[in-house]
C-alpha cells in the first residue's frame, strides 16, 4: 500500500515539473493572451497552488507551484496570496511583500475583491510596482473561475502604489511572465526627445503627436514629464501624462496628453494619441 502511494507521489511530482516547464516555454513564445492557468488540484490530502512571484533581478514574473495540506477550497485564493507574500520574503531577488498586508478577500461571481494596505516606509519604483501588482492579480486569477481582481487600499488611493490605476477590475497578463518589464513612459520620453532634437519620426502616430505640439507658439527646446499614470500593463497600455514644454528663454506651456501604446516584440510603440488638453 505504501509502495503504491509512493509511486503516485513520484508520478505527481514529475507531472508538476513537466507542467511548469511547458508553462514557461509557452509563455515566452506568446504575446499577451489569456494567462496559462494551472487550476489548483488535489492529491490525497494535499493541494497545489500556482504562484506568480515578482522577480526584480530578472525584471519579470516567474511561475511556481506550491503545495499545502488539508486546505478548504473556499480559502485557496487567500492561502495562495499568503504563500506568495511569504515566498517573496525568502530571497533578495524578489520584490518583498513584507510591508504589504491583505486586509480582506472576498469573491463575487468571476471577480475577487482584495483590500490591502502598505505599511510605513515602503518604496517601490515603477517596475517593482508593476511586478507586485501583477503577481497578486495573476496568482488570484490562476483559479479557474476567477477572471478579474478588484483592488482597493485602506487609504482610498486610486493607485496601487504610485503609477498603476486600480479604479477598475484588472485581468491577468502574460506580458510579464518570463519577459522583461518595459517602461511605457520611456517610449513617450523617447518620442519627445526626437521632436526636441528634430530627428526623423518613424511612425504616423509619432507624426500626429508632432502635429499637436505645433500648436505651441515657441520652439520646443526642453520638456519635463511632471506626472503620469497607467491603466494597466499588457499588450495595450494607456499612458496619461502631464508635460511642461519650454524654450531656452522663459516660455513654457503645460499639456495633458494621453497615449495608446502597443507592446510589440519586447518594446512599446505609440499607436495613437487618445486625448490632449492645454492648460
Amino acid at each position: 500500500m505504501r509502495t503504491k502511494k509512493k509511486q503516485r507521489f513520484i508520478i505527481a511530482i514529475i507531472w508538476i515539473i513537466s507542467t511548469l516547464i511547458l508553462t514557461a516555454c509557452y509563455s515566452r513564445g506568446k504575446e499577451e493572451e489569456s494567462v496559462v492557468k494551472i487550476s489548483p488540484f488535489r492529491m490525497e490530502q494535499s493541494a497545489f497552488l500556482q504562484l506568480y512571484i515578482p522577480n526584480k533581478t530578472q525584471s519579470c514574473l516567474i511561475s511556481e507551484l506550491s503545495g499545502v495540506s488539508e486546505i478548504d477550497e473556499s480559502k485557496e485564493i487567500e492561502e495562495a496570496l499568503r504563500l506568495l507574500r511569504k515566498r517573496t520574503m525568502e530571497s533578495s531577488n524578489f520584490v518583498s511583500m513584507e510591508k504589504l498586508v491583505f486586509l480582506n478577500i472576498s469573491i463575487v461571481a468571476d471577480t475577487v475583491f482584495i483590500e490591502y494596505e502598505f505599511q510605513e516606509d515602503i518604496q517601490l519604483d515603477e517596475m517593482e510596482e508593476a511586478l507586485t501588482l501583477y503577481s497578486i492579480i495573476n496568482t488570484a486569477t490562476a483559479h479557474q473561475n476567477i477572471e478579474f481582481v478588484k483592488l482597493s487600499n485602506s487609504s482610498s488611493d486610486k493607485y496601487f502604489f504610485s503609477k498603476y490605476n486600480i479604479d477598475v477590475p484588472l485581468a491577468s497578463t502574460n506580458a510579464l511572465l518570463y519577459k522583461d518589464y518595459v517602461s511605457p513612459i520611456q517610449t513617450v520620453a523617447n518620442l519627445l526627445n526626437a521632436i526636441v532634437e528634430k530627428r526623423e519620426l518613424p511612425s504616423i502616430a509619432d507624426n500626429e503627436v508632432s502635429a499637436i505640439l505645433q500648436s505651441i507658439t515657441f520652439e520646443i527646446k526642453r520638456f519635463d514629464i511632471m506626472d503620469y499614470e497607467y491603466n494597466k500593463y499588457g499588450d495595450f497600455v494607456t499612458v496619461r501624462s502631464k508635460i511642461i514644454f519650454g524654450d531656452n528663454l522663459s516660455n513654457e506651456k503645460t499639456m495633458e496628453l494621453s497615449f495608446l501604446l502597443e507592446l510589440l516584440s519586447g518594446r512599446f510603440e505609440i499607436k495613437e494619441i487618445i486625448a490632449h488638453e492645454d492648460e
